[in-house]
């Protein structure tokens, strides 16, 4: 079992929008089924006659930890679902609002998924169009440019400018492409071995010093959680609860890192606020929400209305991104289509009017 997980597990990175949109109408659907009363083994049981092959599996092995006595979020996790995830429904357990939240993760993952196939689709056509042009560049380096140097030298002055530059990046091709690649990969084997010995904590706060995702990463862990926090403030849970249920969290190691580091620094006599302003993946107005929402008694609606504005800005940025990769993308395609033809003509009509 334990080598089951860890393999699903590390796919996590990898996973499909595909399989993120099956994940959240899974829970969507359970999420409708609690909130009409049914018990959790008999959501359980109705979806499995309802479910395709692959979420009969899931179902399966979730059924079985459930009655081994487990949590729904430890067979969730089990069957490949994500940390973030089972912390929400392992903190839902502790608030309250059971159905509510799996229903509301549903929903997440389906947009998620969406987002995901609108980016993708950017990405795709010139993805292939690199794929085909890198082909191109290698046929032409290893099969028409032979033929061109039989039949003219490079030298000759009766060859333009434009027609050497172009021969001359053909007869480069393989090795700057193969450079480049190379280079990519380096470059993420040495950010792996730079953050594989680091903690959850120390990971999200190296990425957070990059400022082109810092004010993503901020955005999405400062809605997840101060959402959480909000939702058990709601329920009465004071601060110090909060951080000791933070370490009880089983499925999470980011969670269980940041509610050790909280309780650390509180035993030193800092405040909760005080606690959490090192931590570089939350933004810095959080503390400051918290301290007003102490002073005005509503600190888990404060929260709640800021993790819902910082959702909407997040969900706008990620919006805005794909708006300025469209024409990016066209234009980028427009260029490499001229730069095939270009390749493929200029250096025979250069030839030609030579002879």
């Amino acid at each position: 079992m334990g080598t089951f997980q860890k393999k699903l597990t590390n796919n996590i990175i990898y996973r499909s929008q595909k399989e993120t949109r099956e994940q959240g109408l899974f829970l969507k659907r359970m999420g409708t089924l609690l909130s009409e009363g049914f018990s959790l083994k008999d959501a359980l049981r109705f979806l499995l006659k309802i479910a395709d092959e692959k979420q009969a599996v899931w179902l399966k092995t979730i059924e079985k930890e459930v009655n081994n006595g487990e949590s729904l979020y430890q067979g969730l996790r089990l069957v490949g679902f994500t940390d973030i995830v089972c912390t929400q429904i392992y903190l839902s357990t502790v608030h309250g609002k059971f159905s509510e939240t799996i229903f509301m993760v549903g929903e997440q993952l389906i947009e998620s998924a969406k987002r995901k196939k609108k980016i993708q689709s950017i990405i795709q056509y010139p993805l292939m169009l690199l794929i085909f042009i890198i082909i191109m560049l290698f046929s032409m380096r290893y099969i028409l440019l032979p033929h061109i140097n039989r039949i003219a030298s490079p030298e000759e002055t009766s060859i333009g400018i434009g027609t050497k530059l172009i021969i001359g990046i053909v007869q480069t091709a393989p090795y700057w492409i193969l450079g480049t690649i190379l280079l990519i990969i380096a470059a993420f084997f040495a950010v792996t071995s730079m953050t594989n010995k680091k903690t959850a904590i120390e990971k999200l706060n190296f990425y957070s010093k990059n400022k082109v995702i810092q004010p993503y990463l901020q955005l999405y862990w400062t809605y997840f959680f101060t959402l959480e926090w909000s939702q058990l403030l709601k329920n009465d849970c004071t601060l110090i609860q909060i951080v000791h249920l933070m370490q009880e969290d089983k499925s999470s190691s980011l969670f269980r890192e940041v509610g050790k580091v909280i309780e650390q620094k509180m035993r030193k006599g800092c405040t909760f606020q005080e606690a959490i302003s090192n931590l570089d993946f939350l933004k810095p107005e959080v503390k400051e929400i918290m301290i007003h929402g102490e002073l005005s008694g509503r600190l888990g609606i404060e929260l709640m209305l800021y993790s819902s504005d910082c959702e909407e800005e997040l969900n706008q940025k990620i919006e805005r991104i794909i708006e300025r990769i469209q024409p990016i993308v066209f234009i980028f395609v427009a260029l490499m289509i001229i730069a095939i033809y270009a390749a493929l003509l200029l250096p025979t009509f250069s030839i030609m009017k030579g002879l």
